[in-house]
């Protein structure tokens, strides 16, 4: 059984992704035009694709930050309680 600051802990790692996944919203920072976007960066010499790989991988790095934070947070074991 889980205790109940266990499960809050959990609890709070889940309330931090979803805090996140609204840090940008749509109104604030609109959808780019990719077309537009890929070619000014590819006449820069970068690609859209790198671009969007360096983002998300910042994203998902972050997420599993937390979730890994909170799976290895120190809790007793349940037949410790």
């Amino acid at each position: 059984m889980i205790s109940e600051d266990r499960l809050d802990e959990l609890i709070e790692a889940l309330v931090r992704i979803a805090n996140w996944s609204d840090a940008y919203p749509l109104k604030v920072f609109p959808e780019p035009d990719l077309k537009k976007a890929r070619a000014l960066l590819e006449a820069g010499g970068m690609t859209l694709d790198s671009i969007s790989a360096s983002c998300i991988r910042h994203v998902v790095e972050g997420v599993g930050k937390i979730a890994k934070d909170a799976l290895n947070s120190p809790h007793p074991k349940p037949d410790q309680q």
